[in-house]
C-alpha cells in the first residue's frame, strides 16, 4: 500500500474516533471541518471509507469495522463522482474481509449520494502483509 492510501487510512481512524465520542451535530460539524482540510479525491475517499464503515455496522448485525482499505488487492476506480472498488477490504474484530463498493458522492465530496456494497469471505491471515493489511 502506497504513503498516500496507509495517511489516509491512518486519517479515516482519527476521524472515526472523534465520531465515536462525539454528539451527532458536533460530529457532523467536526467531521466536515476535518474533511474540508483535505484536497477533494482524498476527501473523496475519505467520505466513502466512512460511510461505507458506519453503514456496515448498522446493517450488518455482527461486522462493526474500524478500518477499510479501498484498493487492498485491486486499485479503487475514480470516474467523476463516483468511487468503485473492486479489491477493497474492511476489518471487523480483528479480522479481514473483502468487499467491493460503489460509492457516489457530491460534487463537493461532503454527502454520499449512493452506496453499494458487497462484503465477502475473511481474508486469510497468510495474505495480509502481501496486500498490504494489518492487525
Amino acid at each position: 500500500m502506497g504513503s498516500r492510501m496507509k495517511a489516509a487510512s491512518r486519517l479515516t481512524a482519527a476521524l472515526l474516533s472523534v465520531a465515536a465520542v462525539s454528539p451527532a451535530m458536533a460530529l457532523d460539524r467536526s467531521l466536515e471541518a476535518s474533511l474540508l482540510k483535505l484536497d477533494p479525491d482524498t476527501r473523496f475517499h475519505q467520505l466513502c471509507d466512512i460511510e461505507t464503515m458506519r453503514r456496515i455496522s448498522a446493517e450488518n448485525g455482527p461486522l462493526h469495522p474500524d478500518r477499510m482499505v479501498m484498493d487492498a488487492e485491486r486499485e479503487a476506480e475514480l470516474a467523476g463522482d463516483v468511487i468503485i472498488g473492486r479489491g477493497a477490504a474492511i476489518r471487523s474484530g480483528g479480522r479481514w474481509y473483502r468487499m467491493t463498493f460503489e460509492c457516489r458522492a457530491t460534487a463537493d465530496r461532503l454527502t454520499v449520494l449512493e452506496l453499494d456494497y458487497r462484503i465477502g469471505a475473511a481474508i486469510p491471515e497468510s495474505l495480509w502483509e502481501t496486500i498490504g493489511l494489518w492487525r
